[in-house]
């Protein structure tokens, strides 16, 4: 059963300017943080997505989330996430552009 669907595009020119030490901290893992800039616009998208996805956004915590994308992009939840998330099936596409990144998330109840 589909509990949540989210999506989310960034202008990757002013999420360029806004990239700062401070802001990569913030919103990456220390596995994402040396990624291009590009990069890392499709996973601020897709951090956003997921926030949109969720029926209870409370439990969403920005230093809980990693995403890897050997082979298709997938979202590493650690610590509370991780419990949150033990009985979902969370399912996650990221595209980007030269111009745009997009990401959309996809959330269903395991059975």
């Amino acid at each position: 059963m589909i509990e949540g669907v989210g999506i989310d595009i960034v202008n990757v020119k002013e999420f360029k300017s806004l990239i700062s030490d401070k802001f990569i901290l913030k919103y990456f893992s220390k596995e994402e943080k040396n990624l291009e800039k590009q990069s890392l616009a499709g996973r601020f998208a897709a951090r956003e997505a997921l926030y949109k996805a969720m029926n209870d956004q409370k439990e969403f915590k920005l230093e809980d989330i990693e995403i890897t994308t050997k082979g298709k992009p997938q979202f590493i939840f650690k610590n509370s996430m991780a419990i949150f998330f033990s009985q979902y099936r969370v399912h996650l596409s990221i595209s980007n552009l030269d111009s745009f990144s997009i990401a959309i998330v996809l959330i269903e109840k395991a059975i």
